[in-house]
Order: structure tokens, then sequence, then C-alpha cells
């Protein structure tokens, strides 16, 4: 049976909000949407000032805005953060899912596995020897938790998540389906004429409050361990190398791929399809653009973009000049013609 969907008053979730209700506060909500597509029932969201002309077609019941709007056709709910009251009320309207309680029959638990009673784990799940998990956590279906690893509490792992051998994830994260930690970093000697894997004999550490996407995968470490500081949010298809050490509450966007032993400060940002060449120190603060490959240290707070990354004004002012290269050669020609023709001037 399909859960109820939450209806709430206006008055009621202003003051749960923290919000200024300009507007009927009996107006009742069952969802959010955009302002495009919100209904007479829902709540809309202005994010800029730039699409303030957008309400006066909307059909949502409130709208979220950070000040208030002047001739507005719908309620308004005024708060100091919109991004916050928006997560507050996305929140409050998702959808309920079933969740597994206890460990499911076809799952797998070895004997010396340790798991509080409130721990659960779903469908065709491997739980190893000497696992340790804390109260609420959820294994998803079919994933799979190497031995000695240790997982903290009210973390969630969905499905065909796989942990290797031990590792380290603490309270509060989230590793999103096909996500792998702990694999074996890519570390070859070319030894009597072949490939030999050099052993990983390290682990990983996640700390509280990490979250990743889909199909990210975390290499274990030849020595120590590969680490992902507190609160870092990492997106799908990203590549962590062995020994990587990542700060607190960096934002890594999808595809960002970072080599062997490179260390990143504190809210560092890498943006999509960025990486990093090996051993490199990226400074707290750093943003490394789009579409970028840093092969040589980046400052803190320092901005850089580009293949290879450098200042990103500096590359700025490069791509202005390469667009007008065609133009430059034109110029050039024209000024070798005339250089030739007086120089044969002279000449004579």
């Amino acid at each position: 049976m399909a859960a109820e969907k939450i209806q709430i008053c206006l008055g009621d979730l202003a003051q749960k909000l923290g919000a200024q209700l300009i507007g009927d506060e009996a107006v009742q909500i069952r969802g959010v949407n955009t302002i495009q597509d919100a209904e007479a029932e829902e709540v809309c969201f202005l994010s800029s000032e730039k699409h303030v002309g957008k309400l006066k077609s909307s059909r949502a019941g409130a709208v979220l805005t950070q000040k208030p709007i002047a001739d507005c056709p719908m309620a308004q709910l005024v708060v100091a953060n919109v991004d916050k009251a928006l997560i507050a009320v996305m929140t409050m309207f998702a959808p309920t899912l079933t969740r597994q309680k206890g460990i499911h029959p076809s799952a797998a638990v070895e004997s010396d596995a340790q798991l509080d009673p409130t721990v659960s784990v779903g469908p065709g799940a491997y739980i190893g020897h000497h696992v340790k998990i804390g109260a609420r956590t959820v294994i998803g279906p079919n994933s799979s938790i190497g031995e000695n690893t240790i997982i903290g509490t009210d973390s969630r792992l969905d499905a065909n998540v796989v942990v290797y051998h031990n590792c380290k994830i603490g309270n509060f994260c989230i590793l999103q389906a096909n996500t792998t930690i702990g694999s074996t970093g890519f570390g070859y000697s070319f030894i009597d004429g072949r490939h030999q894997l050099i052993p990983h004999n390290g682990g990983v550490i996640l700390e509280d409050g990490v979250e990743i996407g889909a199909n990210t995968s975390v290499d274990r470490a030849k020595f120590g361990s590969t680490v992902i500081g507190a609160g870092t949010k990492i997106d799908n298809q990203v590549q962590i190398a062995h020994n990587v050490v990542i700060g607190k509450a960096c934002l890594l966007a999808g595809q960002v791929a970072i080599a062997g032993s490179t260390r990143l400060g504190d809210g560092v940002i890498m943006a999509g399809r960025s990486g990093t060449s090996d051993n490199l120190t990226i400074g707290n603060g750093a943003i490394v653009g789009g579409v970028s490959a840093a092969f040589d240290d980046v400052a803190p707070g320092q901005k850089v973009w580009g293949v290879p990354a450098i200042e990103m004004n500096a590359q700025m002012r490069s791509v202005a000049i390469f667009k007008k290269l065609p133009e430059l050669a034109k110029e050039l020609k024209n000024l070798s013609r005339r250089m030739e023709q007086l120089e044969a001037a002279k000449d004579d």
C-alpha cells in the first residue's frame, strides 16, 4: 500500500521554517516543485531575483523567497536562506520507502561479525569475518563487506556496494550504488619483462559524514590509509587512487580523477572531469576548474583552470588570445610581407 502523502498548511510550514508568511495561512501544501511546474498545492522557490517575472505565470500555492516580492500572485515564505529552507521542505516531502528490517534471510553474515541489533542487511548481501557495524546502519541488496572492516552508526550503503577488507567507514556516511571502497591501487613495477603488481597492504578511512555517489572507486593504500575527510562529498564516477588524502568538507564533481599520494586540503573544490597527477598538494580552499589537469601544486585559495591548470585569470587571458590567433597570424604575415618590401626597397 502506498504511503499517504504529507499535507501541511502554510501557517504550520512557516512556523517549522521560521519564515515570515505573507498570505493565507490556511493554504494546504503537499509538495515542492519548480516555478514552472508547481501546482496549487505545491511550494516553489526563488533561487535568483532574475526569475521573479516567472512567478506571474506560476500556479504554485506559495514561494520561498529571501525578500518580500511586490505584486506577488501567491503566498510568500520569506526566509533568511532559500537553499536551507528548500532542503528542509524537500526533506519533509521526500517519499517514504520501505526499509529492510533486520537481516534478510538470503543475506550471508559470518558468525564472528558484530552487528548492532538495529542494523539492516538487504537480500543477497555478504558480511565478512570480524566485521563491525554500528547502530541503524543500512547495508543494501547484494553489497559485500570485507573482513575486519568497521562501519559506524547511521550510515547507508546502497545496492551492490563493495567494501574490501580492513577499511573503516565513519558515522552518517552514504555510499551510493555500485561504489567500491578498498580495491587494489594501480601500482606496478616492470620486473623480468613484465608488469608486476605492487602489494597494497593498507586500507581506506572514510571519516564521518562522507557521501559518495554511484560508480565511484576509492583505492586502498600501499601503506597506511587512503583517507577522505569528514563532510566531504564526492559525485558519481570519481576515481581516488592509493594513498590519496582528502581534507574535510571538499567537493569533487563527476569524473574527477586524483592520482596516487596527492593531498587535498580542507574545502577544496574540483569541478567535473578535472584531475591531478600524483604526489601533488592542493591547498585549503583551492578550486580546480572543469576539464582541467593539475600537474603542479596548487596554493591555498588559488583558482586554476585548463590543461595544464594555471591561475584561472591568466588561463582566461590565454584563451582570449588563442581565439584571435588566426587574425594575429594574418596580421603577422602582412607585416612580414611589408618588411620584405621595405628591405627590398632599401637594397635598391
